[in-house]
């Protein structure tokens, strides 16, 4: 094999290394969907928190179900900043985290390394 074809191996594996983390670390917006005067909605954690950005009104309850399909000590507990709110998701299983937004904002909330990060976008 000679040093071109290293090269031409070498790019095409850089070229999809960064195309995977790219689509692994892309932002996701979803809205809460309205359930019996409740703004719901599923996030998946497993290797992130999937949707990542959650649109949800002021004034109306909201009850965020955490589907945690991992064992990741980093993802075992998901805190909202200034909220006073942490919770421990149970590996393969779901927990609600229930809050009503009395302002409009945005409300960050992460696992406790950091690197699992999200946050509320209230309007």
């Amino acid at each position: 094999m000679d040093s071109r074809q290293v090269i031409g191996i070498v790019l095409t594996a850089g070229i999809f290394g960064i195309f995977f983390l790219w689509l692994r670390f892309q932002r996701k917006q979803e809205k809460a969907e309205m359930n019996s005067g409740v703004q719901e909605i599923t996030i998946l954690v497993k290797g992130a928190y999937d949707p990542n950005i959650i649109t949800v009104k002021a004034g109306i309850p909201v009850r965020l179900h955490f589907n945690r399909q991992e064992h990741a000590d980093c993802s075992r507990y998901v805190t909202f900043e200034g909220m006073k709110i942490r919770k421990d998701l149970k590996a393969f299983g779901m927990t609600d985290v229930e809050f009503t937004p009395t302002e409009t904002g945005e409300i960050p909330f992460t696992c406790d390394m950091g690197m699992y990060q999200g946050k509320i976008v209230v309007e």
